[in-house]
Order: C-alpha cells, then sequence, then structure tokens
C-alpha cells in the first residue's frame, strides 16, 4: 500500500497504479514527490488512453487526458489539475533527465550505446529530444521546447547544455556516443565536446572546407565510389582546423555520399562509424511516434508561452513511451504480432514487418483477448525497472 498520500488528494488506487508510485517514488530525493505522483497520474492515464479511449481521430487533447486521470473527481476537477501540473515550474527537464536515463539504461550500463540529439517541430514549437536507441525507436532522455524570442541567449548554448545535463547522468567512461546531424557540425560544438570527453559523430556537408595534407579542400571532392568506405585525418574549418576523422560512405541508392567526423584517432573502425550513423534515422520514427501515434499534434496550448508547458507534457509521457516499448517487445508479443501483422511479401529494410513495437504494444493493451496479460505484463515490466534494470538491460527478446 502507498503511504504519505493524503486522503484529500481523491486518488483511485489500483495495482498498476500503486506499481507506478512505487517505482516512482524511489526518486524522490532528486525530484519532489508531489511531481512524481502526477507523472504515475499521468502515466496511469496514457495506459487507459491506450486502450481504446481516445478521440479526435488519434489526436491525443488535454481534456480526453484529463478524463482518464485516476481521481475521484468530477471533469472540471480533473482538468485543472492536469493544467496545475502543466504550469508547475518546478518541473524542468534537468529535474526528470537522471530518472529518464535511469529507466532506459538502468544502473549498469551494457557498453557504448548511441546518443541520438535532433530537432523537430510540434504544434509550431521547437523541440530539441536526446534519446538512445531500442528496437528501432528513440527512449526519450531529455526534451527542450523553446521559441526563438524567448531564449535567453542562444540556441546553441541551449543544446550544449542539455547535452551536458545528459552525458553527466553516465560514466566517464562509459558516455554514449552523441550522433548529429548536419545541422549540428559546427567547430565550436565539436571543439567543446572534444574538450569534455564526449564521443561524438556529425555529419557535415558537402561544401564543407577541411585541410587534408596541408591542401584545403572541400568534402565534395574527396574520391569515393558506390559501396565504398574511405578514412582521413583532417583538420576541420579554415580558422580552428580542429583535428578530426573523416569517414566518407556512399551507399547504393544513396543521392550523394556520407561525410561523417569524429574525434582524431577514434577507437570505433570506419564500418562501425558508418553502421552507428545509419541508426540515426531512428529519430525520425521517434517523431513519427509522437506526433502521430501518441497524438501529440492535437494538443492545443493557448497561452503566450506555450513551449514549457509542451517540454512538461513530453517529459510525463516519457514513462509510458518506454512502458509501450517494453511491452511491444517481449515475447508473448508475438501472439499479438501474428493476429494482427500483414507482413510484407517483399523484404523491406531487411525485414517483412509492417508493425512497430509501440503499435505491437498499444494493439496488445486495446484488443480485448490480449488487454488482461498486458496490464499484468506491465507489472513484471514496471518490477524490473524497480530492480534498476532499464530496457536497454532488461533482456527482451526481439519479437
Amino acid at each position: 500500500m502507498i503511504r504519505n498520500i493524503p486522503n484529500r488528494e481523491r486518488i483511485v488506487y489500483d495495482e498498476l497504479l500503486q506499481k507506478l508510485c512505487t517505482l516512482l517514488f524511489t526518486y524522490q530525493g532528486i525530484i519532489r514527490i508531489t511531481i512524481l505522483k502526477n507523472i504515475a497520474l499521468v502515466t496511469y492515464a496514457l495506459l487507459n488512453l491506450f486502450s481504446g479511449a481516445r478521440g479526435s481521430n488519434g489526436q491525443l487533447s488535454k481534456a480526453a487526458l484529463a478524463r482518464c486521470l485516476p481521481l475521484d473527481l468530477g471533469p472540471k476537477s480533473r482538468e485543472q489539475r492536469l493544467y496545475r501540473f502543466l504550469a508547475n515550474p518546478r518541473f524542468t527537464p534537468e529535474v526528470m533527465i537522471p530518472l529518464l536515463v535511469a529507466l532506459a539504461s538502468g544502473t549498469q550500463i551494457p557498453g557504448p550505446v548511441p546518443l541520438i540529439l535532433d530537432q523537430t517541430t510540434i504544434r509550431g514549437i521547437p523541440t530539441l529530444l536526446i534519446g538512445l536507441l531500442f528496437e528501432g525507436r528513440v527512449l526519450p532522455v531529455a526534451f527542450s521546447c523553446f521559441t526563438y524570442s524567448r531564449i535567453p541567449k542562444s540556441q546553441n548554448i541551449l543544446e550544449h547544455a542539455l547535452i551536458l545535463a545528459v552525458m553527466s547522468c553516465f560514466p566517464a567512461k562509459q558516455r554514449p556516443w552523441l550522433i548529429m546531424d548536419r545541422g549540428y557540425a559546427r567547430v565550436g560544438l565539436l571543439m567543446q565536446l572534444g574538450l569534455e570527453g564526449i564521443p561524438f559523430l556529425v555529419r557535415a556537408k558537402k561544401n564543407v572546407l577541411v585541410y587534408w595534407q596541408g591542401k584545403a579542400m572541400v568534402l565534395g571532392r574527396f574520391p569515393v565510389k558506390v559501396g565504398q568506405i574511405r578514412r582521413y585525418s583532417v583538420r576541420y574549418q579554415s580558422k580552428k582546423k580542429e583535428p578530426l576523422d573523416l569517414i566518407i560512405f556512399h551507399g547504393k541508392g544513396y543521392k550523394e555520399p556520407w561525410y561523417l567526423l569524429v574525434p582524431a584517432d577514434a577507437p570505433l573502425s570506419a564500418d562501425a562509424i558508418v553502421a552507428l550513423y545509419a541508426k540515426r534515422m531512428s529519430i525520425e520514427q521517434g517523431f513519427r511516434d509522437w506526433k502521430t501515434h501518441l497524438g501529440i499534434r492535437g494538443m492545443v496550448f493557448l497561452d503566450d508561452n506555450p513551449a514549457p508547458r509542451l517540454t512538461r507534457l513530453l517529459l510525463a509521457f516519457s514513462l509510458s513511451y518506454l512502458l509501450c516499448l517494453a511491452l511491444g517487445q517481449t515475447i508473448p508479443s508475438q501472439q499479438v504480432r501474428a493476429f494482427v501483422e500483414i507482413p510484407r511479401r517483399t523484404p523491406r529494410h531487411g525485414t517483412t514487418r509492417t508493425l512497430s513495437v509501440l503499435s505491437i504494444g498499444i494493439l496488445k493493451l486495446s484488443l480485448p483477448q490480449f488487454a488482461q496479460p498486458a496490464r499484468r505484463e506491465l507489472l513484471t515490466i514496471i518490477q524490473q525497472l524497480l530492480s534498476g534494470q532499464g530496457l536497454l538491460t532488461a533482456g527482451y527478446a526481439p519479437p
């Protein structure tokens, strides 16, 4: 039984909600217990929404989310509870990052893992996401939404601060490789990451100038054949001339080669670096999950500064997203996949599957014949998270 919960809260507990509270309350020394309690309520409400209580053609609304909160209150009071939570200035990305890292990776990180940084736009609000890879999806560990008119100094500082906040949660010898796209190939950022001992992999544009064997060359002038991988030691940018390794790969059917930059003398082989960057495409799947499958694009914020509220909402959604991914990855989920999936006749990207692990997890919660076993599996997954096993280390067998 959960203790220290005032009766005036009028929370309706069942076994799943109690388990969620037990999991989150282990972090009450780091995060205020009121915030953890509200995250548990929102997670529970989202799992109910995924079970089939959604509306608006799959788009999520704050009213629908409030209706599913396990509170013995009227609709208006539930909405007010949700709005107060989203307006809480103490609920910030910095507070949640250690919790999300622990839930995703566990207390024992399974060797070097890729960490992806990218930016998208949700309801017109620029959003930064940093996450760990899992089964073709990205486990979010940090969000930051902003508006350009309200950034105190610059977006560059915001991005660097978010990177440092995430990396500080990992042991120095087990820091993930930070994978970034062409928009982050700034020499200032790469020099800072190098000084801080953060391994990185960034793609550069073909018109970028580097120095190779003392001569200035744009990347597009380096020769490479289709299917070939070439590696060079170069100095990046005309003024700073930062020493880096350049890996060039031109895949079959690609419009242009990949120009990948890593720290000088990086311990990974050229093949491993190319394979690592190929996983960055998972970030696009992750953005689609949040906007479409989870219905975030339906959320509307009418206040003058909606970015902080959207950030808090995304952070609160992270645990339910992680649980649904884990649920779709368990061995019993193969029965759900066999029941609902129509495989492709011709493999695409090496697989005939048409449904992601997230889709399988949500379908498992919503289909009557699988709903009760799915609830029991959720309890098992939460128990594993309580034991210090993150989703990356829990040993789920692929479906």
